[in-house]
């Protein structure tokens, strides 16, 4: 069910400008069960969700066990490696096994799969503790870079990756390749980002967002209890043409979409449908921990069904000038 509030056609989409159909959401914060809600707008003309009113202060909702912020390191860190270095088509052993029983490592694949070239200066909006980019630096990129606002401080690693605790509006230089993995739905001024990317792109630069889709099969059937919604971290949840309306008012446009959902959006929606925070999954233990490992086994074909049907609830956006 949606639990959807009666029509507010006083508000305006943010994106298109629209009032007329659209419809209003009330979601609970799920993540860490604190419960408290939040509206969100579904626009009727270009079917993205927003969060309506957004709070002054987010740090309540970003406390430092937020798993973006873990530091590397330990026995998941390295699992998490030769996940990576299989997804990116190294030989890892390890990672064909959890590559197995998870699916495939979604965005080392989304790496691979743009071809960035090794020599490419590569910087990752949103890049928390910098995990990401650090494997990239293992893999052969020379010059990646990540810049988070919601860090204590910046990060200077021994391997010689910088992740400063920086805004897109304090950032300089001229860029090959930005990405967003899952930290552009938390920008609050959505175009005004996009102007910043364009103004740090070289000629021919390239931007990869990924981000959950909107008008996808998990939001149709779970509604505000979709997983990916999570209120009230992410602002907007786009629709592909959304998104492509929000890059065209920014000179961009979109020149490929992938769509790449996994079987996570079965997994946390039915968890948060019967009122269990996403906190609680990772302290149910072995036996919770290889319920979960069959489930995404189970659930592994649907998702890539979906992926092929144009209805996956993440999706992989490059767009260009």
């Amino acid at each position: 069910m949606l639990n959807t509030l009666p029509p507010s056609e006083e508000l305006a989409c943010a994106i298109c400008g629209n009032r007329h159909n659209n419809r209003t959401h009330l979601a609970r914060e799920m993540m860490f069960g604190l419960r408290d809600e939040f509206r969100y707008l579904e626009c009727g003309n270009c079917r993205c969700v927003q969060l309506i009113d957004i709070p002054q202060d987010m740090s309540k909702y970003y406390p430092e066990n937020y798993y973006s912020f873990a530091p590397a390191g330990g026995l998941e860190a390295v699992i998490e490696e030769r996940w990576a270095a299989h997804a990116y088509g190294k030989s890892s052993l390890t990672g064909w096994l959890v590559d197995l029983l998870l699916g495939p490592h979604v965005t080392m694949t989304a790496i691979r799969r743009a071809r960035i070239p090794l020599d490419a200066r590569v910087l990752d909006v949103g890049c928390g503790a910098g995990w990401l980019i650090r494997e990239m630096k293992q893999f052969g990129y020379r010059n990646v870079s990540g810049i988070d606002p919601h860090i204590k401080s910046d990060m200077r690693g021994s391997d010689g990756v910088v992740v400063l605790k920086r805004s897109l509006e304090e950032m300089t230089g001229e860029f090959d390749v930005v990405m967003f993995h899952h930290s552009f739905e938390h920008i609050a001024d959505q175009a005004g980002a996009l102007r910043e990317i364009r103004r740090l792109l070289r000629p021919a630069g390239r931007v990869l967002i990924r981000v959950p889709i909107a008008d996808s099969f998990a939001w149709k059937h779970y509604g505000v209890n979709w997983i990916h919604l999570d209120a009230p971290r992410h602002f907007f949840l786009h629709s592909p043409t959304s998104l492509r309306l929000l890059a065209e008012q920014c000179g961009l446009h979109v020149t490929e979409l992938t769509y790449e959902g996994n079987a996570g959006q079965f997994i946390g929606s039915e968890q948060y449908a019967k009122d269990i925070p996403l906190v609680d999954q990772r302290k149910g233990g072995a036996l919770r921990r290889l319920q979960d490992l069959w489930l995404a086994r189970r659930y592994r074909a649907r998702a890539e069904e979906l992926n092929r049907n144009a209805q996956g609830d993440w999706g992989c956006f490059e767009l260009q000038t």
